[in-house]
């Protein structure tokens, strides 16, 4: 199995709240800190984001995507907030994310095994569409800095091959 990373690319379908201190999709695509984060006091607001589309995976098997966000509450309180997927022009939400009395950035992550959309495995042409996002639950602060993807495949033939010339 490898794994290829996708990164964000751009504004997803959905974007209402997190644009606190003027900030774009460019604020997610950099693990630093709250140089460039995106902000969200209100409970529900939705932030998504388009990914780079995937590279050399024409006929791999896509085993799981991973969507991680580094996420901090912004006062020294439990805060929640949830991961998303936006497949087939349909959003999935992952169970709510807790902070747990942490303001520092914490990396979290949720697995789609299959697209939620489908029951099935996951198709490049699916990942190429795909959009992440985030929403939160409740009404205390909270800040996102970096999402990004990773696509768990396996090649077709089992993977790599190694030539061996005697």
């Amino acid at each position: 199995m490898a794994t290829q990373t996708l990164t964000v690319d751009g504004n997803g379908n959905t974007i209402s709240g997190w644009a606190a201190e003027g900030g774009t999709f460019a604020r997610l695509q950099t693990d630093d800190g709250d140089t460039t984060r995106l902000y969200s006091p209100t409970n529900t607001d939705i932030r998504q984001v388009s990914l780079t589309d995937t590279s050399g995976l024409s006929g791999a098997t896509i085993n799981s995507v991973t969507v991680y966000a580094r996420f901090r509450s912004l006062d020294p309180v439990s805060n929640t907030f949830q991961i998303g997927v936006r497949s087939g022009g349909t959003d999935y939400w992952s169970s709510n994310k807790d902070t747990v009395n942490v303001s520092t950035y914490v990396l979290f992550s949720e697995v789609w095994a299959t697209n939620p959309n489908t029951s099935s495995a996951w198709t490049v042409s699916n990942l190429d569409a795909l959009q992440v996002g985030v929403q939160k639950t409740n009404g205390v602060g909270g800040a996102v800095t970096y999402m990004y993807v990773d696509v768990d495949y396996t090649l077709s033939g089992g993977g790599n091959t190694t030539n061996f010339f005697f």
